[in-house]
């Protein structure tokens, strides 16, 4: 059975949707970025946090969002409705903020056009709901251009590459198998610092695994899987 495995960057994460969450956030800004190259575990880091917090709404990817478009999909995170006019949109947003107030988290941020950016930064002002926009390094760059918006985040996160004890601590939470110094360093050398290959070995040793009725992963069965990978 597949498990979330904490590491250094989820650690991170989650204390800045704390922090945005607690009522010292209502003094001075309430924005966050959290960006990093696609396979560092942004996502899921997001959708774990969501799932298991009730305070918080998350949007994910979606192909094309025009600012009418997000503020429709937080609207129906929040009650359920989605308004056809921007105005209804923030009437809504406004009075569901005023009962409870919940961190708003959005993927993909980086794929926003600015306007969009700056949408979100008045939707944050004029409400007071925080929000944590992910997204690649472009969202750097977007946020960078607008000194309204840079100015406004409170937090700043860069999903630094996995390291081998977090795929040892994968391997032991997800597989129950304590995996060694060399195995783990030949995963890792694979992954080049992303969650995705280390899952794809993962799911391929698991299989090699019950197929051969062994117990322990060896580095030759790590090889065999990465060669063909």
């Amino acid at each position: 059975m597949w498990k979330f495995v904490e590491t250094f960057n989820t650690r991170k994460f989650t204390e800045i949707c704390d922090d945005l969450l607690a009522p010292s956030s209502l003094v001075g800004p309430s924005l966050a970025q959290v960006t990093g190259p696609a396979g560092r575990g942004k996502s899921s880091a997001a959708r774990f946090y969501a799932i298991n917090n009730s305070a918080v709404i998350y949007l994910a990817p979606m192909l094309t969002r025009t600012p009418a478009m997000v503020l429709r999909e937080i609207c129906f995170e929040l009650s359920g409705l989605r308004p056809a006019r921007t105005d209804n949109c923030l009437d809504v947003i406004g009075d569901e903020m005023s009962k409870e107030r919940k961190l708003i988290i959005i993927d993909e941020s980086d794929l926003l056009e600015i306007r969009c950016l700056e949408l979100l930064r008045n939707v944050n002002e004029s409400f007071a709901c925080p929000i944590l926009l992910i997204g690649e390094d472009n969202l750097k760059r977007k946020i960078g251009t607008r000194r309204r918006l840079f100015s406004r985040v409170r937090h700043r996160l860069e999903f630094k590459p996995i390291n081998q004890i977090d795929i040892v601590c994968l391997f032991k939470a997800a597989l129950g198998n304590k995996i060694n110094a060399d195995v783990a360093s030949a995963i890792h050398k694979h992954a080049l610092g992303d969650w995705r290959p280390v899952l794809n070995v993962a799911v391929a040793l698991e299989r090699t695994l019950k197929t051969s009725n062994l117990k322990e992963i060896t580095l030759e069965m790590v090889n065999n899987v990465t060669k063909n990978a």
